[in-house]
């Protein structure tokens, strides 16, 4: 994991966290940042931290779609995986999408609008999943307003919350390949701030896992 990155809370009882104690030459990396050489055009990074994205023009088009993914994929020995993202600045539209994509899904489209990934938009309140309509979800979000995206691995979900509230859930991808957090935007000025773990989620995650991982260990 990068160095001095603290294990989120909610996972203390993960296998993966077990797996790193015993393991800590070969330890299995989460999610630490966003990647500034895994994003499309218009998209850029802007903080030292690299939590921090902001959409920087619209280039030859009225509206142009990027996404940006994560530096590591999601491992599915965590069991579950969970993050967040605020939305700083909607910007000139508010077409923003947090979700996720597998390694080399196109990141000239918002998440969802492709295969192999899926994305819930504030614009609209849609859930895409490799379909261009999509279908009606949640609320719409905005400025000030903080979204979030988790995994259960063991009941092979996808969930989205806003504001600390879950709103629902998906059947999870195939996992022949590498998932990653990935965060769309698609017009000038759109800005995001994404919290991996490092700061307290609005969401009880922490509750939310400790009923999941006690109900994996019955099932065992």
């Amino acid at each position: 994991m990068d160095s001095n990155y603290p294990f989120p809370s909610y996972l203390r009882d993960s296998p993966l966290y077990k797996y790193n104690q015993n393991n800590t030459y070969s330890c299995i990396t989460l999610p630490t940042r966003w990647n500034p050489d895994d994003c499309g055009p218009c998209v850029v990074v802007i903080d030292e931290k690299k939590l921090t994205v902001k959409h920087t023009g619209p280039g030859t088009n009225p509206i142009e779609a990027v996404s940006i993914r994560a530096n590591n994929h999601i491992p599915p020995e965590v069991g579950l995986y969970y993050f967040e993202m605020t939305i700083m600045d909607r910007g000139d539209r508010g077409y923003i999408g947090i979700g996720l994509s597998k390694l080399g899904t196109p990141l000239n489209k918002m998440p969802g609008w492709g295969i192999d990934t899926i994305g819930y938009h504030g614009d609209n309140g849609r859930l895409y999943r490799e379909r261009e309509r999509g279908v009606n979800f949640g609320p719409l979000y905005t400025t000030g307003e903080t979204v979030g995206c988790g995994i259960n691995f063991f009941d092979n979900e996808i969930f989205f919350t806003k504001n600390g509230i879950l709103l629902g859930k998906e059947l999870l991808f195939k996992l022949e390949k590498r998932i990653y957090p990935t965060c769309g935007m698609a017009s000038p000025n759109e800005c995001v701030l994404v919290n991996f773990g490092t700061d307290p989620f609005i969401f009880p995650i922490d509750l939310y896992a400790k009923r999941m991982f006690s109900k994996a260990e019955k099932c065992k």
